[in-house]
């Protein structure tokens, strides 16, 4: 009856030096003042959450229910998915009972918010501390950057994406998006850095022709569900390769021959039996389309029609099959041939 009398009483008197203004705390049951200490009161978050250092006058366990964050105001206490108690992060601990928190941020945008702290007493009475914090919250930084501006296929390159000043207790997991070859293999690192984590991610991959403008990103989960991304466009330069859909047609005593090759730097596209008879076209990427028209007879007289097609990484030769247009049993077809360097009987 004693205790219930002197925990009323502490509630009364509070609330009469907060009404007067004469405290900014209550009176623990020693006589001493009830106070609490936050040692920052502006505090620039890292990206997924905030440590808020703080301490309290100390009450007895009978006296005290529980403490409460909130934002804004003690009409808006802050939820277990937002608050971390934790320790050692105030340095007044001989005096006063530890209330630091990780404060997880679960918007991941620029922005300032205030909070405040208060206590819920075993008489159900609340103590409202006006002291407040305030927090700055900032987005990830992210970067995705390369080994190399130009990259070559089938040659090992490196990617590498970063993020800084992430939240120590951040548990950050990269995917890559947008990569056509499964030959990569990931190197992740971790370095705590003035109370903030520096997480970066290298990738070694081994790109294909089919990369090249290809829009790569990086995507990053951490803190309690937060996302983040970063992409780059890469440039990728391969040998030549003529396509299998390169074929002559004939059509009575014409044969019309295409030859469509693929590559970066784009191919010169020829067939050395038929200079300056050719149309091109190109998508301006990575295919080009040589159309050119042959008689019947000089087919005959030549044989076969040859297509080259050739950058400064390498050459590609091939037949072309002919294909006889209403009766596709007739068609000649040869394989595609590959070649690292020129061939000389096709010269």
């Amino acid at each position: 009856m004693q205790r219930m009398k002197f925990s009323v009483g502490l509630v009364l008197l509070c609330v009469l030096h907060m009404w007067i203004g004469s405290s900014s705390g209550c009176f623990a049951e020693d006589g001493g003042h009830l106070e609490l200490h936050l040692e920052q009161k502006f505090i620039t978050a890292a990206a997924g959450c905030a440590q808020i250092p703080c301490g309290f006058t100390d009450l007895p366990t009978a006296y005290m229910a529980s403490e409460i964050w909130f934002k804004g105001s003690p009409e808006s206490p802050l939820g277990p998915e937002e608050v971390e108690k934790t320790n050692g992060l105030s340095r007044a601990l001989s005096t006063l009972k530890e209330c630091s928190i990780i404060l997880w941020d679960l918007i991941g945008l620029d922005r300032t918010e205030e909070y405040g702290f208060m206590l819920k007493l075993a008489t159900n009475e609340t103590q409202i501390f006006p002291e407040t914090v305030q927090v700055s919250y900032s987005a990830v930084k992210m970067n995705i950057s390369l080994s190399s501006d130009v990259m070559v296929a089938t040659k090992m390159t490196v990617l590498t994406c970063s993020l800084s000043d992430l939240c120590l207790a951040s548990d950050p997991k990269i995917t890559w998006k947008g990569l056509r070859s499964k030959k990569y293999f990931p190197q992740r690192h971790r370095l705590k850095e003035d109370k903030v984590l520096k997480y970066y991610e290298k990738l070694l991959y081994t790109p294909v022709p089919e990369d090249h403008q290809a829009e790569v990103t990086c995507e990053v989960t951490f803190g309690k569900n937060l996302t983040a991304s970063a992409s780059v466009t890469l440039t990728v330069h391969s040998e030549p390769q003529i396509l299998n859909s390169s074929a002559c047609t004939q059509q009575q005593n014409l044969l019309t021959c295409v030859c469509v090759s693929q590559g970066v730097p784009l191919p010169d596209v020829h067939s050395p039996l038929l200079q300056d008879k050719s149309v091109i076209a190109s998508d301006g990427h990575m295919i080009v389309k040589s159309t050119f028209m042959i008689t019947a007879e000089d087919f005959g007289r030549i044989g076969t029609v040859i297509c080259i097609a050739t950058n400064n990484l390498g050459q590609a030769n091939m037949t072309l099959p002919v294909i006889f247009e209403g009766n596709p049993d007739q068609s000649n077809e040869i394989p595609v041939i590959f070649e690292g360097n020129p061939d000389p009987d096709t010269e």
